[in-house]
């Protein structure tokens, strides 16, 4: 059984991965940047599939995920919950399921490194029973 304070505390940790992984997906400049970048590395590692060229709908697609998980971020940190960290876990269960599904689909290799945090987080947020119930909405 986890407490409560550390299961906060892990909610919390997710919440600034997601920050400091997300951020560069939020604006068309820091996400071809992020891309390009990501790009040169899966060809240096030599990894399976492929990376497409980018084209203004990937960049809007990317865009609206970065802006959509920078503010569920903020959420976690500000009022971090079960409730919160529950919902966490499955939306990344399901991130990792699109995750395996586009590399099994010919997409790069490079996801599946997104892919190991998102289980693990999955695993920390939507696994443990927690001890002292927690808050479920905002004492406010």
């Amino acid at each position: 059984m986890m407490t409560s304070d550390r299961y906060l505390k892990i909610v919390r940790a997710s919440a600034w991965y997601d920050l400091l992984v997300t951020w560069p997906f939020a604006t068309p400049w820091t996400f071809v940047w992020l891309y390009g970048n990501l790009t040169t590395l899966a060809q240096t590692l030599g990894l399976p599939g492929t990376v497409h060229p980018l084209d203004a709908t990937h960049i809007l697609f990317a865009n609206l995920l970065g802006s959509v998980v920078l503010v569920w971020s903020l959420a976690r940190l500000l009022n971090p919950s079960l409730r919160l960290g529950r919902l966490d876990g499955m939306a990344r269960v399901l991130f990792a399921l699109w995750q395996v599904n586009a590399f099994l689909a010919g997409a790069n290799a490079i996801v599946l490194g997104f892919t190991a945090f998102e289980l693990i987080f999955a695993v920390l947020q939507f696994w443990p029973k927690v001890g002292r119930k927690l808050e479920t909405t905002s004492p406010n």
